[in-house]
């Protein structure tokens, strides 16, 4: 038998190291620019290279975790993130840099995927709670990297040493997977196509997949156009207008802390509504609301209201799939990754034409579309009877 809540701890580090390397690159652009003389353009092809990693390891996971178990894959995509730190700073050709970048991607992606699924199968009810706590690991570590680099670098300590110790951070839940008994692979005996295809075609995954392609294009517009819309709206200068990041990822952290609480005695689909009610008031908020200060309240609505939707869609993801919940997993993530990706597109063509200012409405305009197919997934699955995980 395995240890639930140590393998939970496990998972839990491993999803602050996914945060740490979703923000490395915007922590470490200064370096890259003073160190190699990159510019604007180089920085956004080593983003797109990570968002590339990311979305091979999401798709890759799912088919690996079920066939083989979680042990292998966990050490891993560990092994490539401890790598990855330890080389970013200690090498002086552009080309490895890139290569490292899409294996911390690809590394990322995979530890994303796979500990979700690991917590979904570790705890048959109450799914979205336990998750809600693994995505707080997540903002963590997406909040402590840039306030440690920039405490260090005070100190006189160089990248290559940050990098280095960070990567050495990978060691605790690397060394807790390879003792730790996982769960067994629920497909050891071979790929169950016939599952896979149809589960491929269940409409509640598909509308569930479509919910979080929204969302996740959601979660990366706000962190994208935020500052731009401060100072365009509100006329803030750049430090002004770079705090509306530092308080949606505060307002996110807390609030997958207390949902991790609240799902635990609360319908999540209940939970999950509320949530975006929440955001549709923060950006009414921004849209609408006069001073700085305002918008700045909006803003951590938005972080507040739209922590619930991956954990309680993840949650019934895993009860809808038990048996293949690595392969339904990674079909939602490409899904919520394909969306971040053309939402963004869309997002940057709109606002070119419209400004910057247009954005509370352009986001208006998705949670709506997200509390319709709410309410289609809700439907389907009161018909299943699992609403309740």
């Amino acid at each position: 038998m395995y240890n639930k809540n140590l393998l939970f701890l496990a998972a839990c580090l491993a999803m602050l190291l996914f945060g740490i390397a979703c923000v490395a690159i915007g922590t470490i652009n200064e370096y890259l620019t003073s160190t190699f003389s990159v510019d604007k353009i180089f920085i956004g092809l080593l983003a797109s290279t990570f968002a590339a990693g990311a979305l091979i390891g999401s798709v890759s996971f799912g088919p690996i975790v079920d066939r083989f178990g979680y042990k292998t894959i966990m050490v891993v995509s560990l092994l490539f993130l401890f790598s990855a730190f330890g080389i970013i700073g200690r090498t002086d050709q552009l080309v490895i840099i890139q290569a490292i970048i899409f294996l911390l991607g690809l590394g990322g992606g995979i530890i994303n995927g796979a500990t979700s699924a690991l917590v979904a199968d570790l705890f048959t009810e109450k799914k979205g709670a336990y998750l809600s706590f693994l995505g707080v690991f997540w903002g963590l570590g997406a909040l402590s990297l840039p306030l440690a680099t920039s405490i260090l670098l005070k100190i006189d300590m160089t990248y290559s040493s940050i990098l280095s110790i960070i990567g050495l951070l990978a060691i605790i839940p690397l060394g807790l997977f390879l003792f730790l008994r996982c769960p067994e692979a629920k497909n050891s005996g071979g790929i169950p196509y016939k599952k896979y295809l149809k589960m491929i075609k269940n409409p509640t995954i598909l509308l569930i997949g479509f919910f979080l392609f929204f969302q996740s294009g959601f979660e990366t517009l706000t962190t994208t156009w935020t500052p731009k819309y401060f100072m365009e709206v509100y006329s803030s200068s750049t430090q002004n207008a770079l705090i509306s990041l530092t308080i949606m990822s505060i307002s996110l952290t807390i609030s997958r802390l207390l949902l991790g609480i609240v799902l635990k005695k609360t319908e999540a689909w209940k939970v999950l509504v509320a949530g975006l009610l929440i955001t549709l008031s923060g950006l009414m908020l921004m849209k609408f609301g006069a001073s700085y200060s305002l918008g700045m309240v909006g803003i951590g609505m938005l972080g507040f209201g739209a922590a619930a939707a991956f954990p309680v869609m993840l949650g019934y993801v895993g009860s809808m799939f038990p048996e293949i919940s690595g392969a339904a997993f990674s079909l939602v993530l490409v899904m919520a990754l394909t969306g971040n990706m053309l939402l963004n597109a869309l997002g940057g063509m709109v606002f070119e034409t419209y400004h910057v200012a247009s954005f509370s409405l352009y986001m208006i305009a998705i949670i709506l579309i997200m509390l319709i197919l709410l309410y289609m997934i809700v439907l389907k699955l009161k018909k299943q009877n699992i609403l309740n995980n």
